[in-house]
């Protein structure tokens, strides 16, 4: 199967979450222009707004503003449900019934005759009236509202959490069309990095725009807030190439008092469930039966503050990261006494450390979960008992991923090697990790092969932890998968990868993926998915996945820092220097402040590989890095791992060689990695050092790279057996044809090195031809725009509205398509913007609907 038809079948990676990209999304800005159209006189009566309570206001006090400068001035009429409102008629049309000069009707009709003059005197346009918690408002009130919504006597404007917080009352006008439904969503990862960038005046990393995102939820004015308070604190701090973020704790968010209001006035039991939850995590749904809350559990799902999902060990309560963060940010210092005392019981003793390690983690305090991991000292016991194993094998497990994300690879082995479990099917996994990492095959298949393939529902139950036996099983097809590429097996290994791929894809169709994986956990298999692509020589793909992670709702930041890292790799292998080059710079700036090391030198690499042709500043810094580098791997490349991005480090190190010393030390510095590579078993890293070697100009290396690709079946491998044969053959025909083939593959970055012994000879007409094949060359210049064989329904749109349409129909994001276009993700959302209005669409679905029916009435006539 030809690279392109691979590409074409590459199925979705809907089952990561990339979120709310595929529709239409509302943000508080968007929103805001919505809500201003309809008080400035659209023809609507009105509009309920759905969302964050910040993010509601926000959205409303905007779109006031804009109305303000509308003459004439309008009334504004603010009304608020509460306890009292609910209970009193007409209890909330106090205001509005205290600017009444006379007593008010007793009778409905006579109120809203009343009402309606006193809102909409003659010729005046009408009174804005702006309901809060409408479902804490008694049903005469909202009769009244919706009445002289109806006769348009007012502007009504409704907001609550949830559609079902709105009463029946209202939602018959959302349903009549008389009054519109307006969601305010939360921000994807990529929309809050510009949010953030906006509040801050300059570029963030992205390891910290994926910490902030997480813990505001998406929410515009929590992220905006806490990146403020961020800066004040000092956890974010400015560096040359931009903000980043430095260990330690968040500051504590400001609930603003409300959330401890609602707090205070929830029945007793009502709120203990919460705060328990808040305290000691999710909790089984049958061990909080039995002490008593069943009827707390039916009234809080209902209405939204906790979720109830399943497991292979039964019901577990949770709550969201946010509204945890809120409650125990409301909960009074003796309260929280008070509850320790209470939840001593149902505490096993280890969940605390477990959780308290995670909530680190995804704060980006690798070191600092591991600090609280050897503090406890829960592994001091040798022989932890039957009763303990379990415990045991839960904190070893999370030790040991927090290790492994620092980088600190001896450190998990040791834990693995006092594990008194030693055949437990979930640490074997990590062992396999640790060997992949290394890039010790042998070690990683002999502990692969003593998992069981099949589904394993007993490990790792979630009372502790996310991590499901399903969790388990699925990363350790992934890590074969890893092993099979870095070997000779690459073929094999992207067909695990397919399998695997469609596996999750079933679980998101049916509606079971966060109940067999956690969202942190399938951005784990992404980045093992980036590392086979990778390896496999799938450069578009690998470019495609990691643009995915970046702007995923996994809100893992590590992932998010691993997929950038791999990104700028692969810009950095396609000839994109430039911005590979300002990507590395900040990668580099971030790592040196919370980084794994091996991260960190990839990042370094990356750096010196792309400053060529930057200016003398950027050259300096550049050999300053590399001499460090170095200076640091001084006799100890032996003992260098290989596995993950260990070999692209090497690589880049070895090209940088040449310009920084001399071509004879960088070929040298290869011919080891290559025998390195050989010796090993990762023959993917082998054929990809005497790849580049013969490429840098070393022809002897002919007959050995013709063998290597015959042993590999990476993208790249077929053209490399043409290009050996073709300087054995001394054919320049079969040159330039396995040259055209590796521009294609996206594996030209060489085409530049003007004096490659390959490229002598080759007239200029040649190598433009051979560089223009490159993906990236074609996505620069941008697709053709054959505006004759355009659909009607594109007939309305510009030239680059078509464009961007036609790819968004293919299925493309934003990002992809910024890329592909070679304009910003805010311009393409600008172009968005106006294609949905000039078709009267909602967003992607409902334009990839409307492409297919007309293809349908195309193909019909």
């Amino acid at each position: 199967m030809s690279q392109r038809s691979r590409l074409a079948q590459q199925p979705g990676v809907a089952w990561l979450g990339s979120g709310t990209d595929g529709r239409w999304m509302e943000s508080p800005q968007e929103a805001s222009t919505a809500l201003g159209r309809i008080l400035a006189g659209d023809a609507l009566r009105g509009a309920v707004l759905i969302g964050e309570a910040g993010d509601r206001r926000e959205t409303i006090e905007t779109a006031l503003a804009a109305l303000a400068a509308l003459p004439p001035e309008r009334s504004v009429y603010r009304l608020h449900g509460s306890a009292f409102a609910a209970a009193t008629p007409y209890g909330a049309l106090a205001i509005l019934l205290s600017g009444l000069d006379r007593t008010p009707p007793s009778s409905l009709h006579g109120m809203l005759r009343t009402l309606s003059g006193f809102l909409r005197p003659d010729g005046a346009a009408p009174a804005v009236v702006i309901v809060s918690q409408p479902d804490q408002i008694d049903a005469g009130t909202i009769t009244v509202l919706s009445q002289l919504a109806q006769v348009d006597s007012i502007c009504l404007v409704v907001h609550c959490e949830r559609l079902t917080d709105v009463p029946v009352d209202l939602v018959s006008l959302l349903r009549a069309g008389l009054v519109a439904g307006i969601t305010v969503r939360p921000l994807t990862p990529t929309a809050g990095e510009r949010l953030i960038e906006d509040v801050l005046d300059g570029p963030v990393s992205r390891f910290a725009a994926t910490v902030l995102w997480r813990h505001s939820g998406g929410s515009v004015s929590r992220l905006r807030q806490l990146a403020r308070d961020c800066v004040a604190s000092g956890k974010l701090q400015r560096a040359e190439e931009g903000w980043i973020m430095v260990p330690g704790a968040l500051p504590r968010m400001d609930p603003t008092g409300l959330l401890a209001t609602s707090l205070r006035h929830l029945p007793v039991r009502q709120r203990s469930l919460l705060e328990m939850l808040a305290v000691c995590g999710p909790m089984p749904v049958s061990d909080l039966i039995h002490i008593g809350f069943a009827h707390e559990l039916d009234t809080l799902q209902d209405g939204g503050a906790l979720e109830i999902r399943s497991d292979q060990s039964g019901r577990i309560a949770r709550l969201d990261s946010v509204q945890s963060a809120e409650t125990l940010a409301a909960i009074e210092p003796d309260r929280r006494r008070e509850l320790a005392g209470m939840l001593q019981t149902l505490d096993p003793g280890y969940h605390s450390v477990l959780r308290a390690a995670d909530e680190l983690i995804m704060l980006g305090d690798v070191q600092g979960a591991v600090s609280l991991f050897v503090e406890s000292g829960w592994h001091a016991a040798s022989n932890p008992g039957p009763a303990g194993e379990s415990a045991w094998t839960h904190l070893a497990w999370a030790e040991c991923c927090a290790r492994i994300a620092m980088g600190d690879l001896d450190g998990a082995e040791a834990v693995l090697t006092r594990a008194p479990v030693a055949d437990s099917a979930s640490l074997s996994v990590l062992a396999a990790s640790v060997a992949v990492a290394r890039g010790d095959l042998r070690e990683a298949h002999a502990r692969l092969d003593q998992i069981p393939a099949e589904h394993l529902p007993e490990l790792l139950a979630p009372r502790g932890s996310d991590v499901t036996g399903e969790s388990v099983r699925c990363r350790a097809q992934a890590l074969r998968a890893e092993a099979l590429a870095l070997g000779d097996d690459q073929d094999g290994a992207l067909r695990l990868l397919d399998r695997l791929d469609a596996e999750l894809t079933r679980f998101h169709s049916a509606g079971i993926i966060d109940d067999v994986l956690s969202p942190a956990d399938r951005s784990v298999l992404a980045q093992s998915m980036l590392n086979v692509l990778l390896a496999c020589g799938q450069l578009d793909r690998c470019r495609d996945l990691a643009e995915t992670v970046i702007d995923g709702h996994h809100g893992n930041p590590q992932s998010a820092q691993y997929a950038e890292l791999v990104l700028t790799t692969v810009d950095a292998m396609t000839g994109d220097r430039e911005p590979a080059y300002r990507r590395a710079a900040g990668l580099m700036a971030q790592l040196e402040a919370t980084g794994n090391p091996h991260e960190l030198q990839a990042a370094r690499a990356l750096l010196v590989f792309c400053s060529d042709g930057g200016d003398g500043g950027a050259d300096t810094r550049a050999s300053e890095v590399f001499q460090a580098l170095v200076d640091s791997q001084a006799g100890q490349l032996a003992g260098q791992p290989l596995g993950r991005l260990g070999w692209v480090t090497e690589l880049f190190l070895a090209q940088a060689t040449a310009r920084i010393h001399s071509p004879e030390a960088s070929l040298a510095r290869i011919s080891a990695l290559a025998e390195r590579a050989a010796e090993a078993g990762l023959y993917a890293v082998e054929f990809s050092a005497l790849a580049i070697a013969f490429q840098s100009g070393d022809l002897r290396l002919a007959p050995r790279l013709a063998q290597a690709a015959a042993r590999t079946q990476t993208a790249a491998s077929a053209p490399n057996q043409l290009l050996a044969r073709a300087v054995l053959e001394d054919d320049e025909n079969l040159l330039v044809r396995a040259l055209e083939a590796l521009a294609e593959a996206g594996c030209a970055s060489y085409v530049e090195q003007a004096d490659s012994p390959l490229l002598k000879g080759l007239s200029p007409q040649v190598l433009r031809r051979i560089a223009d094949a490159a993906p990236s060359r074609r996505a620069k210049n941008g697709p053709a725009d054959d505006a004759g064989t355009d659909p009607e329904w594109m007939g309305q749109l510009t030239r680059r509205e078509r464009e961007i349409a036609r790819l968004v129909v293919d299925g493309k994001t934003n990002a992809v398509i910024a890329r592909i276009t070679g304009i910003s993700i805010r311009t393409v959302e600008g172009h968005l913007y106006q294609i949905y209005a000039k078709l009267q669409v909602r967003g992607r679905a409902d334009l990839t609907r409307l492409a297919a029916a007309q293809a349908q009435l195309q193909v019909g006539r």
